[in-house]
């Protein structure tokens, strides 16, 4: 199996060398336990070796995570000019946006191998900025004979509907992707705020943000990922000048 390699160190030994190629990988977790630290340093790490990546945000502007970058010694102005790490900023102020074909455009412009969409509930909550396209009605022979292939959007209003279809169409642009939820804060057995993309997803990554003493401690978990034997150990997580580096196992419990 082809893997890609997310750069992100000690991370990529808990599950037998990196991410399946055409993974949805999904990361959750509380607000300031590293989710887009993890997701910059993953497209960072693919730019430089060749392989073009796109960020989606619905959530940060793009300077602010350019700026934001730089606090890790990563140039992602550079790699933006040169087309090696795309940023697309979702506008908030519109509607009837067809998100998925700018995303679609943006990944054949720059032939990107890698993605990150931010966030998954920012794009639940304004579902009615958005039209998704419905790929099996398009891909359906029958329907589409009847159509005239003409592109068909789902118009309804469910969060958890409207999510998993896209996540299916984030699946058919052969990148390797990352998706990024929040957890609700204070309630342990729900880990997104959809309910549905941890299923739907190939991998969850789970990343906390513990008290352990007097002190905040980051670690992280993963869940589950799809075709992998993967660690099932809490891991610590340590925020340095070079960005996120994952603990092994037996140096957090020794």
């Amino acid at each position: 199996m082809e893997r890609v390699k997310t750069g992100i160190p000690g991370f990529d030994d808990l599950i037998e060398g990196g991410i399946p190629k055409g993974f949805n990988v999904l990361i959750t977790g509380t607000p300031g336990t590293g989710k887009t630290i993890f997701a910059l340093q993953y497209l960072y790490s693919g730019a430089m070796k060749g392989e073009n990546g796109l960020l989606v945000t619905l959530d940060s502007k793009r300077q602010e995570l350019i700026e934001q970058a730089q606090c890790f010694g990563w140039d992602l102005e550079s790699l933006h000019k040169q087309d090696k790490l795309s940023i697309l900023e979702v506008p908030m102020d519109k509607v009837e946006m067809d998100l998925f074909s700018m995303i679609e455009d943006e990944v054949q412009r720059i032939d990107a191998k890698r993605l990150v969409f931010d966030n998954l509930m920012n794009f639940a909550i304004n579902i009615d900025q958005f039209k998704v396209p419905v790929s099996f009605i398009i891909g359906n022979p029958e329907v589409a004979s009847v159509m005239g292939n003409e592109k068909m959007y789902y118009t309804g209003k469910s969060e958890k509907r409207i999510t998993y279809l896209l996540i299916n169409e984030l699946s058919r642009l052969n990148t390797t992707n990352i998706m990024i939820t929040s957890a609700p804060e204070g309630e342990e057995a729900q880990l997104t705020s959809d309910q549905v993309s941890e299923f739907a997803a190939d991998g969850v990554i789970v990343m906390y943000n513990q008290l352990v003493g007097a002190r905040h401690a980051k670690t992280m978990t993963i869940l589950k990922m799809r075709k992998t034997n993967n660690s099932p150990y809490i891991h610590d997580v340590e925020l340095g000048k070079d960005g996120v580096i994952i603990r092994p196992a037996q140096a957090v419990y020794e």
